[in-house]
């Protein structure tokens, strides 16, 4: 936001923001795919994992025809891009960035992050301009918003328009309840510091000058000390984080000083008793780094959505038993795939062999799951090796049966 006090607006502009309406279910998933890969592949000639075809492909296999449960049944997203999809943002991103020249045309200042863009603009043209970028694609339509009595609200910051010239602060929106982690909540007390911190780095980023950045970081102590932030403890670390964002400090953190890359345990946050297990563990010189995690209320209530039973051939991360429909021999398996594709569709294996030699064809109703985890692999297939351990099925072979046996040493 530094850069904006060096932008002088003529008295006849104003600030304005346009929005892009419910971009990610908009977005031309084949047209934002071309696009990426033009981008990616025309900046970086070599040094790419990947060709350009493939990684369309692969991107297509990610992108297209996502599979969507509801109530009412399973639905195919046809085109769009699904909220969740990890690759979301940067095909969005990239597609938009496209139409950036023809947004931003001569505009003095202009700003865009992701589907949120700001920029100055003639009083007069604004009308014009907001029809003239409405008609770029017929998958895009903005709204927009001019600022009233010289301030603008974009992201975190306000921007302040003071007869053409310009400065921002921090902004919290109106229906901000200022409710954060309370300072005598059960949770790790770096996490208590990361609040401030964060709090910090906000209000440097959202603000243009001094005066308002002091007046900010008043506004956010008050939060603080309504959530029962000691001053004694928030006011040193606040001059401690400005003082290194003044002088550009990184700092390792002695979690940081490890030669190599530690083995993370997750540890559930109980007190002091996990920190005090915490230093005991560093104190024997293991590369072991400790990630305290804390149980939310939510885990031990009752979720207000009603439940949706998912198809069999389509529950993942699960440990299922499939038995011949001749012979009745079993094979019980791992999957964090879809069951469909790891046995239903699959054309090779020892199930499929067994199958053939059998004589009759795989089906859904052959499967049953035996358990289901979210935990990760590492717990998936500990349950594979002890159901495996206590059923003997006939048709898993002897090596691969050995590579699931599970061994506790003491």
């Amino acid at each position: 936001m530094d850069t904006i006090s060096k932008v002088k607006l003529d008295p006849d502009e104003i600030l304005v923001s346009f929005d892009v309406v419910s971009l990610y279910t908009n977005v031309p998933v084949k047209e934002s795919i071309q696009v990426c890969a033009d981008l990616l592949f025309n900046k970086h000639k070599i040094g790419l994992p990947v060709d350009k075809e493939t990684f369309i492909e692969l991107a297509m296999i990610a992108s297209c025809d996502v599979i969507m449960l509801t109530p009412e049944g399973y639905y195919r997203q046809v085109d769009g891009l699904a909220m969740g999809s990890p690759c979301a943002p940067l095909l969005a991103n990239g597609w938009l960035s496209k139409y950036d020249n023809q947004i931003k045309d001569n505009a003095k200042i202009f700003v865009r992050y992701m589907d949120d863009i700001m920029r100055d603009i003639k009083r007069i043209a604004y009308d014009n301009k907001l029809k003239e970028i409405n008609n770029l694609h017929d998958k895009l339509s903005f709204t927009g918003e001019k600022e009233c009595e010289g301030k603008l609200p974009f992201l975190d910051a306000k921007m302040l328009n003071n007869e053409g010239v310009l400065s921002s602060t921090w902004f919290c929106k109106p229906s901000d309840t200022g409710l954060i982690m309370n300072f005598h909540a059960l949770a790790p007390m770096k996490y208590k510091r990361a609040v401030v911190i964060g709090f910090v780095h906000r209000i440097f980023r959202a603000c243009s000058n001094w005066n308002n950045f002091h007046e900010s970081i008043e506004r956010a102590k008050t939060i603080l000390l309504k959530n029962q932030y000691p001053p004694r403890f928030s006011d040193s670390i606040i001059q401690d984080t400005i003082t290194k964002l003044v002088l550009k400090e990184n700092k390792c953190k002695d979690d940081d000083k490890l030669d190599a890359d530690p083995f993370l345990l997750f540890v559930q946050y109980r007190g002091k008793c996990s920190e005090k297990y915490a230093s005991e563990i560093k104190k024997t010189g293991v590369q072991v780094k400790i990630i305290f995690t804390l149980r939310k209320l939510k885990t031990v209530t009752p979720s207000l959505k009603p439940p949706i039973e998912k198809a069999l051939t389509l529950r993942s991360k699960v440990v299922y038993q499939f038995t011949c429909s001749r012979c009745e021999a079993c094979y019980v398996g791992a999957t964090s795939r879809h069951l469909q594709t790891r046995h239903i569709k699959r054309k090779y294996g020892v199930v499929y062999k067994h199958l053939a030699r059998c004589g009759v064809n795989g089906h859904e109703s052959d499967m049953d799951i035996l358990c289901a985890t979210q935990k990760g692999e590492v717990h998936l297939f500990t349950l594979e090796a002890l159901i495996i351990r206590q059923v003997k099925p006939q048709i898993n072979v002897r090596d691969e049966f050995k590579s699931r046996e599970l061994i506790i040493k003491f």
